[in-house]
């Protein structure tokens, strides 16, 4: 098992920068963050842990995972920045 490829959005949220970037840290971590930076310092972070995911040995299952998180962020973003 090998890890999927990551995601990063850079947005402007309020008059900040904010960039989002979600990875896979692979079969020994289990677990899939996603980190918020704003002006270049991490904010906020996000974990979801294999487990929580079904068919996590499937790379597609954990790329759907990771695509749906990175969104959620997205989404808790643009109402959580201030």
């Amino acid at each position: 098992m090998k890890s999927v490829q990551g995601e990063n959005s850079d947005l402007f949220i309020n008059g900040f920068k904010i960039h989002i970037q979600t990875e896979d840290w692979g079969p020994e971590k289990r677990v899939l963050i996603s980190r918020v930076f704003k002006d270049g310092s991490v904010h906020k972070t996000f974990k979801l842990a294999y487990e929580k995911i079904e068919k996590a040995d499937i790379e597609i299952q954990r790329k759907k995972a990771l695509d749906k998180l990175h969104q959620t962020v997205i989404e808790w973003s643009r109402t959580e920045i201030q």
